[in-house]
């Protein structure tokens, strides 16, 4: 199975060295890394490619024209690019220790969502990480400087949600995966990957977990063996939550399908029936 990390990116050339300076510590566990840059400016894209021919795997920049805040449509260009059966999403903010992609391939199976999660590091552990070369070694120091507690209860608390899904005493939209998290590429393409209309921040995680479960597929947490730290940096938004933003009544619409039609595939294939109704077809696994 050939698996392919698909990278978030705009901009922060920094923090994507680090996250693909960690992945060197796990280089043997995948195939390729692909870029998916939401619209970086043109010297950004010129140091990218400089950085690129030094690391040990293959790696793809995906690359569209900025246009606001298009995170759905660039992870939806990550995966168009992408070459793998087997798609684990990050952002370029993560940093993956050693193992935690092993525990992803270890819970891949076909109609499951595998979830994981990130510990915060602080600012002062992030100057400290950008004057180091990050080794698997400074990786685990960091991870054991910050408390388990917060791991140990969302790990839980996805567990006990899946529990109750699957017997129908929760809605749907109470399922999660907002962190680091992997899919079968069939099972993306059967939903349409992200829906593009999410623009601005926020509601795409929360939008595509629900549209998962709506197709029957089955949360599976690894958050407490995916190891991953996330960098420390100012919120751009100062302090705004997505949920004052744009996004919130999209997400919120009644009756949402599993299949969004602004997603990977634009074009709708439609027949009509002998009354002259148009009809979507949808995919089948």
């Amino acid at each position: 199975m050939k698996t392919s990390i698909i990278i978030s990116f705009f901009e922060r050339i920094n923090y994507l060295r680090c996250c693909l300076d960690a992945l060197q510590c796990s280089a043997n566990d995948f195939e390729e890394v692909v870029i998916a840059d939401d619209g970086s400016c043109e010297s950004t894209v010129a140091r990218l490619k400089e950085m690129i021919p030094s690391y040990p795997y293959p790696i793809v920049h995906a690359w569209h024209p900025k246009d606001g805040f298009r995170l759905a449509a660039a992870r939806n260009n990550g995966i168009r690019h992408a070459a793998g059966d087997y798609l684990i999403f990050i952002d370029c903010d993560f940093l993956l220790l050693p193992g935690a992609i092993q525990c992803h391939l270890r819970a891949a199976k076909p109609g499951r969502f595998v979830a994981g999660l990130v510990k915060y590091l602080t600012e002062e552990q992030t100057g400290r990480l950008l004057e180091s070369a990050i080794t698997g070694r400074l990786l685990e120091e960091f991870f054991r400087e910050l408390p388990d507690k917060p791991i140990t209860r969302e790990h839980r608390k996805f567990i006990w949600r899946s529990i109750l899904l699957k017997l129908g005493w929760i809605s749907p939209r109470k399922q999660r995966c907002s962190s680091h998290f992997s899919i079968h590429r069939r099972d993306m393409e059967f939903v349409n990957g992200y829906d593009e209309n999410f623009v601005g921040w926020g509601g795409e995680d929360e939008d595509i977990a629900l549209r998962f479960v709506k197709a029957g597929f089955h949360g599976f947490s690894v958050i407490s063996c995916a190891r991953a730290l996330h960098v420390w940096h100012p919120h751009e938004l100062r302090g705004k939550h997505w949920k004052e933003g744009p996004n919130v009544q999209y997400l919120n619409r009644e009756n949402v399908p599993f299949f969004c039609e602004n997603g990977l595939i634009k074009q709708e294939t439609c027949t009509r029936d002998s009354g002259g109704q148009q009809t979507v077809k949808t995919p089948t696994r």
